[in-house]
């Protein structure tokens, strides 16, 4: 019986993957799922290996790579990413398989499939080469968050960041607006967001809220030294930029008006 472990931090996500790999694989066992390098790390050392590993790069305390530099793990890994082009590239040129997100059925019956021609328990694993993979992402153009896994009912739709035009927090939650008006919950903080998120193309003009270049229709003088932004669509808040961050936000709007 395949035995896993699942290495992912965002809750949508994983419970995507525990799904698909139920009905996909019946008899597999998710004995372990972690969420970050740390409680990873820890684990392999301590408890039995699975036969395969599912791990996501971006952890809420590093990048998952760092867990293979710690600890010897004689395991082969399928990576997930929510970045493609280079890391694509990157894992081709490595012979590592790899799911973008958000995962689909067929990609991951096909890195099933791959796992079972070429893995068995008396086989000697062929690693991969982490270093040599780290190096090639950190010579790539910053990678940025490209699309998103939401909840909508019963559903799981995939949403485009290119559909969006603010992110915002409100009631503790964490909301996005596509440029229809439509609503989506996000399953991450804004802090995160503003980090895997293009800056040419988002600001966080205050503590609550990250806006799109094409969302801003004005910009007003606004007290204390403030700017307002009139937004489209109009989502959540007044737009108000802080005024630690309005220096920023100018050049935000030159450079993103520029291209």
């Amino acid at each position: 019986m395949l035995s896993l472990w699942l290495i992912e931090d965002e809750p949508p996500a994983l419970r995507r993957l525990r799904k698909l790999v139920s009905e996909l694989r019946p008899a597999a066992e998710i004995t372990r799922c972690f969420d970050t390098v740390t409680d990873t790390v820890a684990a392999i050392r301590d408890e039995p290996l699975p036969d395969l590993i599912l791990s996501d790069i971006h952890l809420a305390d590093g990048l998952s790579f760092s867990i293979w530099e710690q600890v010897d793990c004689p395991r082969p890994v399928i990576f997930t990413t929510a970045y493609d082009q280079y890391t694509l590239r990157a894992f081709r040129v490595n012979s590592i398989d790899y799911l973008l997100k958000p995962v689909e059925a067929e990609e991951l019956e096909r890195a099933f499939a791959k796992y079972e021609a070429h893995w068995s328990a008396a086989a000697q694993p062929m690693l991969p080469d982490l270093s040599a993979l780290q190096s090639l992402l950190q010579r790539r153009e910053p990678m940025y968050r490209e699309r998103f896994l939401v909840q909508r009912g019963s559903q799981w739709l995939t949403l485009r960041t290119a559909e969006l035009r603010q992110i915002y927090a409100e009631d503790g939650l964490t909301l996005a607006l596509d440029a229809a008006g439509n609503r989506y919950p996000l399953g991450e903080t804004l802090d995160r967001l503003e980090a895997e998120l293009s800056p040419r193309e988002w600001f966080r003009i205050n503590r609550a809220q990250l806006v799109h270049i094409e969302s801003v229709h004005k910009v007003h003088v606004y007290s204390n030294h403030r700017l307002q932004l009139e937004l489209r669509p109009v989502g959540s808040g007044a737009g108000i930029v802080s005024r630690q961050r309005v220096r920023g936000c100018r050049a935000w709007l030159g450079e993103g008006g520029s291209g």
